[in-house]
Order: structure tokens, then sequence, then C-alpha cells
């Protein structure tokens, strides 16, 4: 006769009076001849003392592992397998978020696969540096020396240094996510100076700095038109708005709001909408885009047409090649989207991260920045800029592979 599984409710009510009594820990203990099925201890992990067990009556180790798992993520706790856990869960979820049709299919199946790429980096090796060095609070992790720690483990463990560089990345990511939720930041900019000291450790050097158009560079993108209507309203909207690639093909028309002023990035970065300016050469290349539709347009339909990202960005290099002369794989819509913001800062110091909507390493960007509306006076500065380019005349661009004739069109 087969012994009945407990319930779930009766396995978390086990966990709940093994934490009552002083369990921090679960370890899983394996089937003997007298028992054959799986079962969970309950246990103080720095004294490894026995609080209390429960048999799972399972053979299937996985479903025991799982039920670890989900027991860990459900505790307040900050030891790093829990913490891991709960990185996990978060990161399916936001997967989730994205619309389960034709066009976020493969973004939803993307970020599906980049949270299990994640989940195995991190409990492949943060997981045991953390019961090496017995850390058993992720706080520990964000003192310098536990960085240094842990950056030369990895130099031991991880012979491919692209993979000890991405292991890195992700463990940095980990860490933000769970900053966000502390009432004190723990981040702070000599943690992102440990990192950077110890990282000759796994043998790379700090990436070099990212290319910047210059002013005048900016000005003459603005200044040039177009056949091709969607192109012109993307490069503006990666230059003047800060958008990114997704969060431009997100866009949709009830998004806009010419009376505030701004625009709600609703599909941005980290599923956290945002809002961004909307001045008047975004609105006039978004009115050229309606004029161009024949059909009736819904508030809910997207502004862009569908298109692959390497299109789109393809046509974005091939048009700054044609027009400003650079050339590289660092002049993409990223190098428009920082030249823009770093033209706001020389007039409004701090809006061009604002505008570009970064979370790097303060717990106050949900409040600072996702939750700021306000943006006329970009507005007045990129309106400024716009009235002159018009005064002095625009140019139209018709781009081919054959070649580039540039046409001189009065003011």
């Amino acid at each position: 006769m087969c012994k009945s599984s407990p319930s779930t409710e009766k396995i978390q009510q086990w966990w709940v009076t093994a934490q009552a009594k002083g369990a921090d820990y679960i370890r899983i203990l394996d089937p003997k001849r007298r028992n054959r099925y799986y079962a969970l201890e309950a246990c103080k992990h720095k004294q490894k003392a026995r609080i209390s067990q429960i048999s799972l009556a399972t053979t299937d180790k996985t479903l025991a592992v799982n039920e670890k798992r989900r027991l860990l993520a459900t505790q307040d706790s900050s030891d790093p397998e829990a913490v891991i856990q709960q990185y996990y869960q978060s990161q399916l979820e936001e997967a989730e978020v994205c619309e389960k049709n034709s066009k976020y299919e493969r973004r939803r199946i993307a970020r599906t696969k980049t949270a299990k790429t994640n989940y195995s980096r991190l409990h492949a090796h943060l997981q045991p540096f953390c019961e090496q060095y017995c850390i058993r609070n992720v706080c520990e992790l964000y003192k310098r020396e536990i960085v240094g720690a842990y950056l030369s483990y990895l130099r031991k463990t991880v012979p491919v240094r692209s993979t000890a560089k991405a292991i890195v990345k992700t463990t940095k990511a980990m860490l933000r996510w769970y900053d966000s939720f502390q009432a004190k930041a723990l981040i702070n900019q000599e943690y992102f100076e440990a990192i950077a000291r110890y990282g000759s450790k796994l043998g790379y050097e700090k990436e070099p700095e990212k290319p910047f158009l210059s002013e005048d560079q900016c000005r003459q993108i603005l200044a040039t038109e177009t056949s091709d209507i969607e192109l012109r309203a993307t490069i503006i909207a990666h230059l003047v708005c800060g958008l990114r690639d997704m969060e431009v093909q997100g866009l949709r028309w009830r998004d806009l709001n010419e009376k505030a002023g701004n625009i709600l990035v609703s599909e941005a970065k980290g599923s956290i909408p945002r809002y961004t300016q909307y001045p008047t050469i975004m609105q006039d290349a978004f009115a050229a885009i309606r004029r161009s539709r024949t059909h009736h347009l819904f508030p809910s339909d997207y502004i862009f047409s569908e298109s692959s990202y390497g299109v789109r960005n393809s046509k974005i290099k091939f048009f700054l090649r044609a027009v400003v002369g650079v050339t590289g794989k660092d002049f993409s819509s990223n190098c428009l989207r920082r030249s823009g913001a770093d033209l706001i800062d020389t007039e409004y110091p701090g809006m061009g991260d604002r505008q570009l909507g970064h979370s790097a390493n303060s717990r106050t960007t949900e409040n600072h920045y996702h939750n700021h509306h306000n943006f006329r006076a970009v507005n007045r500065f990129w309106d400024g800029i716009w009235e002159d380019i018009k005064s002095k005349g625009l140019h139209l661009i018709n781009l081919s592979d054959v070649q580039i004739d540039l046409i001189r069109i009065s003011a």
C-alpha cells in the first residue's frame, strides 16, 4: 500500500512550525532501506542541528528539490539559495508579462530562456561559493573583500574568460534586484569600484568607452529627412526621446499625450512603465506616419509596423554612414540614445539618465525616474533646436544600395 503524499498546506505548516523553533535551512534526506521515500529535514544552518523532518511520500528527487525551493522562496530570508530562487521566479514572472501573440511570443520565449540561463549560472557558481565560504546572508556579498574572494573563486574555477564575465554580470543583476527591496541601499559606488578593481583577475580589461555623436552631427541627423517615414521617426525616437529599440516597437497611439507633453513607455525595460518627453519634432514625425496610413487607426494599434531588429538596425547604420560618415558596430540605436542624453545633460544635468530610463544602482529609480511626468523644460530644449534647424532648411536623402542623392530643400 502506497503512502499518501502530504498536502502543500501541511508541508507549509510544518515549515512554519520549524521556523518558529529556530530552523533556517532545509536539507533533503535521501531514501534509506527502511524508508524508500524522500524527506525534508529542517535544521539550524550554522549548528546543523536537526529540528524536525517530514516525509514527502515520493521517490522522485525532482519533486523533493522543487518542494525545498518553494519553501525557501516563501520564507523572509536572506539566505543566498533562497534569494537565487526568488530572483529566478521573478524573472519567469517578467517573461510571462509579454503578450502571447505572434509578435511577442519570441520575446517571451527568449526571456524565459535567459532566466533559466541566469539561474543555472548562479546555482552552479554563486551558491557553491557561498557554501564554501560559509556566507549565510546575501548582504555579505556587497562587501569589498567578499567581492574580491568571489572573483578569485571564479578565476580558479571558470577557465573561459567570457563565461566568467557573464557570471559576474548575472550576479550583479541579481544583487541590484535584491537591493531594490531593501530599506537601506546596499550597493554604492564603492561596490562598483571593487568590481572594476578585481576585474583584472578574470583576465579581461575594462570595456572601451562607447562613442558619442557631437551636437553638430545630431543637428545634421535631425535636419535630414528620408522617404522612409518610419525610419526617420525611429531615429528621432532614439535620439530625442531616448527610447530603446523594443520600447519604440511597443509604442501605441494611446501612449502619446500631446497635452501633457510626454509619452508613456508601456513596454519599457524591466517591465516597469516610464515616461519620456514628447517634443514637437517627435509629434511631427508621428503625424507623418498617421497621414501615411490608409486605414482607420485605433488607440490600441501599434505605431510602427512589425519588422526584425536586424533590418531596423541595418537601416540606422546605413543612414548614419550616409549622413554623418560614421561606421562601426557601436554606431547604432544605442549610440543615438547616448548622444541625445549627453546633449540634454549639457543644458539640464541629470535629465539624460532620466530620459534613458537607467536604473543602474539607485533604489530611487522607481520614484525619481518612472513617476516623473513633467518634461516641459526638455521639450522646450528640443523645440528650440528644431526651430533653428527648420529655419536653416532641411535635407532629403534617398537611401539606396546604388547611390545616395542629397537634395537641398528650401526652408
